[in-house]
């Protein structure tokens, strides 16, 4: 810094000239446009020369040196740019001018040989600094030896604020101050520049964010400057006319339609001439004659994002062309260039990004090596897009207050990316369009509550209305006609995951557990259905204060109404997590399965069980990450069972004293998140449990209908397996299916005979019966008679949140 500040000071004081070298970007232009107003504030003679993109490129080049020489510069002071230019640099002081080096890209080995101003060679403590702050660092210094006014330091930082999000810097450290302070800086909107771009970006400045740097001002700076040349953006914000400023504004705004426009016509022509090659290979390389230069990595980012592999796009331009890299997650796109160099004429970049020279007649051979040197490195299938999400979230969290608590967390961007909600089994309704179809709005309706989205550069999710979805969004304030209101920014919308059928027992061992039911006069677990009266460690129905009181301080109540939405915070955790229901089948069904339950935590494993799962299943189960069962199949595990999952969750009730004991028996927190409608789901299953009625004439019907009646052939095999298994969205277990065929039997309705009777089956034809008369089915009425009472008791409990 002394160095540098030094000449620089000296040439203010010697009236030279001195030129500011800048680069073509927004961070580029951004450092010109300080440095310049401070050398000129302290009475410097001062001007600027950014190279034009396609005939000068990147950086200090030997022609552009020599033009400055030309015109009277003295000293050189470069800006976001120089600390690779060796050469360049020496040719500067053979031709009689002094240079200095202010920049913050990667160096080589060998350094210019001049005063470099750079936060990684210094030892700065914040060596990410882009090369805007590192200009304003200068510009601060020059002020303070030089009689400036300190108060200009300030005025600096909304320049800084957006070239920093515009050059994708780490949103860390001193950053994250510099961003901060610079938004503010930038809404109060004294630089007539600013000023004018926020007002053709249609930004309100007292709502400024810093995304709005990334997405709204940056975009028209770099289009100059991809279109044309950067200087008007320089000249924007040296500006002192509000009205020679917005003019520039809007030349600016007009070059980055263009930019939009032409970045359409080179991305059809792209997807046109990769259509024409085939199915893509492991890597695409497409290039074509005329393509402006300017817009071919826009280009290759889309390729990407479409296709989901390493892109490479090229503008030919007769006999060679230029082109731009971009690669994929997990792909050092450098070094897979690196194997393909040998069809090139050169090439630099890095592992996500690069820029290739090459002769025309060598793009096949280049695409050829370089789909090799990507499946050596990343096979041959497409990348994936990925869903990212910080947390999970259901429709009451979607309001004012975690709105304004998220916006806390800001300034967002590069490496700390806003929060991104996960909003599990949404509906998106009232679909419009907005902005000439390029983007919509909607309604996010999670449980009982809705909220306001919004999603640009998509109109709609080829979804229909009704579809339950995943939405994943940025939580943020909405101001319009004077009025705050929270707006979800949908980036995502997947459809939910459709469950699997969970499995049962194959055939040999659904036969042994049926007969030993059937044997045992068709009646259920005693655990199971325990009657009321007992001790409360064996099922009894004494629910005092024992069993509760050991429990207490691990049951956490969370009644929201959006049980799928704390179910999914809690897997997504990565803690293991068994959820506790009333009929596991048609709870995994409607919760996806084992992909639904999994999408909250891909690295996990998760499992289900009921009372009809195969006993192969269970060690696969209880090791599982994430394990969905009902309190059927609790009831036939060990006490200890669930110890291993720290977290229990208890969608569904338990509908007897016997299955709430089985719920406290763990050590894991119980976290209750079910409402209303849990509680009703657990009385129709425990109705359906307690009367077999409409079960038995559904069996009966089903034997009768398959011919076996009478005397005629009985119902055997495969056949009597798929009728006493019940249909596939309602499966019986074997024991469950043993008291059907005993009830039936017990009353004439049903006959087996002959050696392995229980496996043959026939109905008898009977005028109406009275089923109180069979003591299977009188037994089984009894023994849950518990379960509704017990359930509408913890309805009511429900209902005042106390257990």
């Amino acid at each position: 810094m002394d160095a540098v500040a030094g000449a620089v000071l000296g040439a203010i004081r010697d009236g030279r000239q001195i030129t500011i070298y800048g680069d073509f970007d927004a961070d580029g232009v951004c450092a010109t446009a300080i440095m310049v107003g401070a050398i000129r504030g302290l009475g410097g003679r001062c001007d600027w020369f950014i190279p034009d993109r396609i005939a000068d490129g990147y950086g200090l080049n030997p022609d552009a040196i020599r033009a400055l020489a030309g015109r009277g510069s003295e000293l050189v002071v470069t800006v976001d740019c120089g600390v690779t230019a060796v050469d360049e640099v020496a040719l500067a002081q053979e031709l009689g001018m002094e240079i200095v080096i202010t920049d913050h890209h990667q160096p080589d080995a060998e350094l210019p040989a001049c005063p470099v101003l750079h936060p990684e060679l210094s030892g700065y403590p914040f060596p990410q600094l882009c090369g805007t702050a590192v200009a304003a660092k200068l510009a601060s210094r020059l002020r303070r030896d030089g009689g400036g006014a300190a108060e200009e330091d300030e005025a600096d930082l909304d320049l800084v604020a957006l070239a920093t999000v515009a050059d994708v810097m780490p949103l860390t450290g001193e950053n994250r101050r510099l961003v901060r302070e610079g938004v503010k800086v930038a809404r109060r909107a004294r630089r007539p520049g600013m000023a004018a771009l926020l007002a053709e970006c249609r930004v309100t400045p007292g709502q400024l964010s810093a995304e709005d740097f990334g997405f709204r001002l940056a975009p028209r700076i770099n289009a100059a400057g991809r279109m044309y040349r950067a200087d008007a953006g320089v000249e924007l914000f040296l500006s002192d006319s509000a009205e020679r400023a917005a003019e520039i504004a809007r030349e600016l705004s007009g070059a980055n339609a263009e930019r939009r426009r032409v970045e359409r016509e080179v991305l059809q022509e792209a997807e046109k001439a990769l259509a024409e090659q085939g199915d893509p290979g492991p890597a695409i390389v497409v290039a074509g004659e005329g393509w402006h230069p300017g817009v071919v990595g826009i280009v290759a980012s889309r390729l990407v994002k479409a296709h989901g592999r390493p892109s490479v796009v090229i503008a030919l331009e007769g006999e060679a062309g230029r082109g731009s890299a971009r690669g994929v997650p997990g792909l050092d796109l450098h070094a897979a260039i690196g194997d393909a160099a040998g069809h090139l004429l050169g090439f630099g970049g890095h592992a996500a990004a690069a820029g290739v020279q090459i002769e025309a007649a060598r793009v096949d051979g280049f695409r050829s090596a370089l789909e090799r040197a990507v499946v050596d490195r990343i096979g041959s299938e497409p990348v994936e897009p990925s869903l990212r999400f910080d947390a999970v979230a259901g429709g009451e969290d979607l309001g004012l207050a975690l709105a304004e608590e998220l916006e806390r967390l800001g300034p967002f961007g590069n490496a700390n990316p806003s929060v991104s909600l996960l909003i599990p089994a949404a509906e998106i309704t009232d679909l419009r369009e907005m902005g000439e179809g390029k983007h919509c709005r909607f309604s996010v309706v999670s449980g009982k509550h809705r909220a306001a989205g919004v999603c640009f550069g998509r109109n709609g999710f080829g979804l229909e209305e009704g579809d339950r979805v995943d939405v994943v969004a940025e939580l943020g304030l909405n101001h319009w006609n004077g009025s705050v209101e929270p707006r979800l920014l949908v980036r995502e919308v997947v459809a939910v995951p459709e469950g699997e059928e969970l499995p049962g027992c194959d055939p040999e061992e659904w036969w042994r557990r049926f007969e030993r039911s059937l044997d045992a006069d068709g009646q259920e677990d005693e655990e199971v259905t325990a009657p009321a009266g007992g001790d409360p460690g064996e099922g009894g129905a004494d629910t005092g204060s024992t069993p509760l009181s050991a429990a207490a301080g691990r049951i956490a109540i969370e009644w929201s109404g959006l049980p799928g939405a704390r179910i999914g915070e809690l897997i997504s955790s990565g803690e293991r997590v068994a959820i506790l229901t009333a009929d596991a089948v048609r709870r995994w069904r409607a919760l996806g399965g084992a992909a639904g339950l999994g999408r909250f935590n891909p690295e996990g494993t998760v499992a289900g069980l009921w009372d009809g799962s195969p006993a192969e299943a269970l060690p696969a189960a209880l090791d599982s990450t994430v394990l969905l069962l009902d309190h059927a199949a609790l009831a036939g595990l060990p006490p200890s069972a669930l110890d291993g999952f720290p977290h229990l969750i208890l969608l569904d009730p338990p509908a007897t004293p016997a299955e709430l004991a089985g719920t406290l028996a763990g050590t894991g927190r119980i976290h209750v998140v079910g409402g209303g409608d849990e509680l009703e789901f657990a009385v129709r299953v425990a109705e359906h449990r307690a009367d077999p009625t409409p079960e038995l004439r559904e069996l009966y019907v089903a034997i009768r209908d398959g011919g076996a009646i009478d005397d005629g052939p009985a119902l055997a095999g495969e056949d009597l397996l798929a009728v006493l298994g019940g249909p596939s969205e309602r499966p019986r277990s074997p024991e469950r299916a043993a008291l059907l065929v005993g009830v039936l039997r017990e009353n004439g309705l049903l006959r087996t005979d002959g050696v392995g009777a229980a496996r043959t089956l026939r109905v008898v034809s009977s005028v109406k019966v009275d089923l109180a008369g069979s003591p299977a089915f009188t037994t089984h009425i009894e023994r849950h008679k518990e379960l509704v009472t017990f359930l509408r008791q913890s309805n009511s409990t429900a209902n005042s949140r106390t257990i």
